[in-house]
């Protein structure tokens, strides 16, 4: 596939034909004989890749990672590894950003704050084949000291989110054959349920806020929201009047989140009877006001949840974490105690597992339910410690040998009979034993 040349003064060509059926040189200078044998092993390596769309051996990108610039740039002028000026980090960044475009407005918006902390820390010109597993390390701990506006050092769960992220960044360049392993692969990235964020929004609570907001327009989003499990602001946002069915009492839901997922892309809810109310008053209130039923707070600049917050204090109430996602989870609480759980699952856009660790919670009413419930444990016998028999019936003591009284002249036996042994039990006699013993005879030995 690839031959060694020898040129005058102890120089060096490696040739060899590429995908399009050219011939390459590779001019290596005055070099040794066995440095060009390893280079010409090495672009045979990463010719059979290219072939057959495989990432080369680990022999060969180790060789290449500590391959010095010269040759690296050899490699990468007749097409066999890509140039090294895409692995500084904030450009190998933005490059990844702008291919995906599948990724949606807020998913860019997330991927874009990971970038800025990456560079941050690491800086914009940093090497990502330079990035050790002791830099991913560091670059967690910078996470974790990183505080917001309040002063609070960022929560775990974020921390594993923008870990999350930047290890999708390094997995790219893994696959591109950049990089051997990817350095933060051994970082936790999951997010974990806290329980600690996790609020139940009662009737009352909920009743109080809608009483505070100012508009219909906002009460209706705290109700799709409270009432109907929306995402808030993306689904909230999506509804429109044409995905209300009057006559089935159900609306069609529209979920970017999960629509790059097979099916997932749209759910159809009932209108619940504690949400009806509010979409009729908007209706009414919104004739030729457009489309969507939320008409209102569609610009960039408005932050809902910061004016959430603002309403629930003006409803005399200490505003809650993770607001519009607790107002979810509270209302899939309340529908796991009357319907299956994967009906509830279906009309929240949640797999049933997602719901078990971050949305359903226990609340005051099950509490109470479960003081209400009656002993069903039978009464024991203090004595003997076993449940005592259903009924008005006492247990019959089981009589002993000792108490079966003798008959007249029946003298006491000496040796102790067991009851439920042998073939007097069953009123049968035994088959005896033969003279010959237990053992059959052995007829011939």
């Amino acid at each position: 596939m690839a031959s060694v040349l020898k040129r005058p003064n102890g120089h060096h060509w490696v040739q060899f034909w590429d995908l399009e059926k050219k011939r390459q040189t590779i001019r290596l200078g005055k070099s040794s004989r066995k440095k060009a044998d390893r280079i010409k092993t090495v672009v045979e390596d990463l010719l059979s890749g290219l072939k057959l769309s495989q990432a080369p051996d680990d022999k060969t990108l180790q060789w290449l990672d500590e391959a010095d610039d010269d040759i690296y740039d050899k490699l990468a002028a007749v097409g066999l590894v890509d140039d090294r000026s895409t692995t500084r980090l904030s450009a190998f960044v933005d490059e990844y950003i702008e291919n995906r475009t599948d990724l949606k407005p807020r998913t860019v918006i997330k991927f874009n704050a990971t970038k800025d902390y990456m560079i941050a820390h690491f800086g914009a010109d940093c090497d990502l084949r330079k990035v050790t597993e002791a830099d991913g390390q560091a670059f967690r701990i910078y996470l974790l000291s990183q505080q917001n506006s309040k002063g609070q050092n960022m929560a775990e769960n974020t921390v594993r989110k923008h870990t999350q992220i930047a290890k999708q960044f390094f997995n790219h360049a893994v696959s591109r054959k950049l990089l051997r392993v990817n350095p933060l692969a051994g970082l936790p990235s999951t997010v974990m349920p806290n329980k600690e964020r996790m609020h139940y929004i009662t009737h009352d609570d909920a009743r109080a806020v809608i009483d505070a907001c100012p508009d219909a327009q906002w009460r209706l989003i705290f109700a799709l929201a409270r009432y109907g499990a929306l995402r808030c602001p993306s689904e909230v946002l999506e509804l429109k009047w044409s995905d209300i069915d009057w006559d089935k009492q159900e609306m069609l839901v529209r979920s970017e989140k999960t629509a790059h997922h097979v099916g997932q892309g749209s759910r159809r809810i009932p209108i619940f009877t504690d949400l009806l109310p509010f979409i009729e008053d908007a209706q009414e209130l919104s004739e030729g006001m457009g489309e969507y039923l939320i008409h209102r707070y569609r610009d960039g600049e408005s932050n809902l949840r910061t004016q959430l917050h603002r309403i629930i204090k003006r409803a005399h109430l200490t505003p809650w974490p993770k607001a519009f996602q607790n107002l979810r989870a509270s209302r899939a609480t309340d529908l796991v105690m009357h319907h299956p759980l994967h009906v509830v699952s279906q009309w929240t856009g949640h797999s049933i597992e997602t719901m078990r660790k971050f949305y359903l919670q226990v609340t005051d009413e099950h509490r109470q339910a479960a003081l209400k419930v009656k002993p069903q444990l039978p009464a024991r016998d203090e004595k003997k410690n076993t449940p005592l028999p259903t009924g008005d019936a006492k247990p019959k003591a089981k009589p002993s040998m000792r108490d079966t009284p003798r008959k007249p002249g029946q003298k006491k036996s000496q040796t102790p009979v067991f009851s439920g042994f042998g073939f007097e039990c069953l009123g049968l006699s035994g088959p005896g034993i033969a003279a010959e013993g237990l053992e059959p005879p052995t007829r011939g030995l």
